[in-house]
């Protein structure tokens, strides 16, 4: 019977959560929103699999002297990265905020506000982040250097120079989508358990409401699971 109420709640729960507004957020696995889990607290059933994206933040700097003029180069720079990021599909560009990425494209460049070189008030700053898909059959090596050959491409104007700032990291698009499979996966777990201990026991299940979770499981792979205990009781 627990079984079967435990199903019941997967049906209520499979249904794959996006942002309010519509938008599919795609997280940073191991930046600012990344929960740092003990290994005894993980849950022995896991969905392991690839990473979508591959991502290092890059730092664009400009020191010409006049403040127009350093501006001017640096959004010109920009606008380049932009438009070599567009002419290709394993390069994209991005902005993060709080832990997620938001697409940046040539015309939201203009926008951009900013930065100043902390221990320089004549340097002005740019952080971006870029990205790369990753494949089923490719290296930490492999998908690092369709990065680092973007930013030696890159036709910088002026003073302004573009350098990789910060560690390789990883993003997921939507982790919601697979609730419905942890899920499935827990079932199965407690279902070969409940055969395991027999008829003179049972499995309850709990927390199963909880969100979806994703640790770094390998250079470029994802541990994703519902932070969930089971526990086998004596039949009453």
């Amino acid at each position: 019977m627990k079984l079967l109420v435990f199903a019941a709640a997967i049906a209520l729960l499979a249904s794959p959560a996006a942002a309010q507004d519509g938008s599919v957020e795609e997280i940073v696995v191991t930046g600012s929103r990344m929960i740092d889990w003990d290994p005894d607290d993980i849950p022995a059933v896991q969905l392991f699999r690839r990473a979508d994206n591959l991502i290092v933040a890059v730092r664009a700097v400009n020191d010409t002297r006049e403040a127009a003029g350093r501006r001017n180069e640096l959004i010109q720079t920009l606008r380049a990265m932009a438009r070599g990021a567009a002419g290709r599909p394993d390069i994209d560009l991005s902005i993060e905020t709080d832990g997620v990425l938001v697409p940046l494209t040539e015309d939201m460049v203009s926008t951009l506000t900013l930065g100043i070189d902390p221990g320089r008030a004549d340097t002005s700053t740019a952080t971006l982040v870029v990205k790369t898909p990753v494949t089923a059959t490719d290296t930490l090596d492999d998908a690092s250097e369709r990065i680092e050959d973007f930013i030696d491409g890159i036709p910088t104007i002026g003073r302004s120079l573009v350098v990789v700032y910060g560690d390789w990291q990883l993003s997921i698009v939507d982790p919601p989508q697979y609730r419905a499979a942890i899920l499935g996966l827990i079932a199965d777990d407690a279902r070969r358990a409940s055969t395991a201990f027999g008829a003179g026991y049972s499995v309850q299940v709990t927390g199963i409401e909880n969100r979806v979770t994703w640790r770094q499981s390998g250079p470029l792979d994802l541990g994703l699971f519902i932070p969930y205990t089971l526990t086998v009781v004596p039949t009453p």
